[in-house]
């Protein structure tokens, strides 16, 4: 089963709630890119690199390391095309079944000012399907493009989901091929003056159905879809003092109510001194409800972050206070997350050395402890992880470069 405990505020993005096996169903969620050292271009340019890889290793019930071993990501840098591809994976975690990993390959490209102007990503391995009589799959495309301003500014990010579906006939050979760009989504961004993003607006476009050798979409009325589309509205607005420090920052639902605000407050220093979130501004038969407030607190050896989460509202947290330390670079050097089921705290502590990482520890409730061991070879690259459990080794990352 995947552990969602390591990592503290990891995002779940619940993808399928419908296995049900007998009386019992089986949710599977997807947790996101595991999260390995990445290089971004610059990295490659500065470090002069070519090909990343990463692997984990198995270790033994006796906590020994095998031979065997997995490739988690690989990333590579073409210079001539100013692009970062490669082979990243994801964890898959299943409610009553073991957790798994799947593949996906991306591509990355840039300006000359380093700036993306676009991500593609696809699954490695396409599943196909018999089903009466006919084999049925689908390949499956996410990409998105950026737009910039004359000032390298963004002003337009859109992602689109393109699928090819086949179906092919076991008796006939006759292949359908089904074409779709499914529901754009576009993001264009406003700023002003000081160059300080204040709109964001968002739309939801057609689904539309493109021309293949086995589909003609001109002789097809329904070849554009449109029943979730969204027209454009403002999504996001953010607002400033005379120090040009953020006050405000509000979420609107697209039928142009208020749905979340998030207020800043400073000190005679500028110094952000507490943030208070609110939501539920759309509702109609209900006040909206304050959320949670987070108050920072300064001193000569760094800042303390303190956020309380409300626990009490239909959509109450179950994390009712996070506490953060943070040293004067502004790194985490010790956390504290509370549950609204135990007394004590999960207490997370992190150690750096020559500005890395170095040490990440991990106090559970129930007294488990974990701690991941960060190396770096003679460049200062990222060679290998550990991770131990109550001093076992549970898990080996290594990482090779060319």
């Amino acid at each position: 089963m995947c552990n969602i405990m390591k990592i503290p505020n990891i995002i779940i993005l619940l993808l399928i709630t419908s296995f049900v096996f007998g009386q019992r169903s089986n949710t599977i969620f997807n947790t996101g890119t595991n999260e390995f050292q990445k290089f971004s271009r610059q990295d490659f340019i500065d470090k002069n690199l070519k090909k990343v890889s990463a692997y984990s290793y198995t270790i033994n019930k006796k906590g020994n390391v095998k031979k065997d071993s997995l490739l988690l990501y690989r990333q590579q840098f073409d210079i001539s095309k100013n692009k970062l591809f490669g082979v990243n994976s994801t964890t898959v975690c299943q409610s009553h079944e073991p957790s798994f990993l799947t593949w996906f390959e991306f591509e990355t490209y840039y300006n000359d000012s380093g700036q993306i102007i676009k991500e593609i990503s696809k699954p490695k391995n396409i599943e196909k399907k018999v089903k009466y009589g006919s084999t049925k799959y689908n390949i499956v495309t996410d990409e998105t493009d950026y737009e910039y301003d004359k000032k390298q500014r963004e002003i337009r990010k859109t992602y689109k989901q393109i699928n090819h579906y086949y179906s092919i006939s076991k008796h006939t050979k006759d292949t359908l091929h089904l074409h779709t760009i499914e529901r754009p989504k576009i993001d264009e961004y406003v700023y002003n003056s000081d160059n300080q993003r204040i709109q964001l607006f968002h739309k939801v476009d057609s689904t539309r159905y493109l021309k293949t050798e086995s589909y003609n979409p001109d002789k097809d009325s329904n070849s554009v879809k449109c029943s979730y589309c969204v027209s454009r509205y403002l999504n996001d607005e953010w607002k400033y003092n005379s120090a040009k420090k953020i006050t405000e920052w509000i979420f609107y639902t697209s039928e142009n109510l208020i749905h979340t605000k998030r207020n800043y407050f400073y000190d005679d220093q500028q110094r952000l001194i507490r943030q208070i979130d609110s939501t539920g501004w759309y509702f109609k038969t209900i006040k909206p409800y304050w959320e949670s407030t987070t108050t920072f607190q300064y001193s000569d050896t760094g800042k303390i972050v303190t956020k309380i989460n409300n626990t009490k509202e239909r959509f109450a947290s179950s994390t009712p206070k996070t506490t953060s330390y943070f040293d004067n670079d502004d790194r985490l050097i010790k956390q504290c997350v509370f549950s609204d089921t135990t007394e004590g705290c999960t207490q997370y502590s992190f150690a750096y050395e020559k500005n890395k990482i170095v040490k990440k520890g991990i106090i559970f409730n129930d007294g488990t402890i974990s701690s991941t061991e960060f190396h770096y070879n003679d460049k200062g690259l990222l060679r290998e992880e550990r991770t131990f459990i109550n001093n076992k080794l549970t898990t080996l990352i290594r990482y090779y470069y060319e």
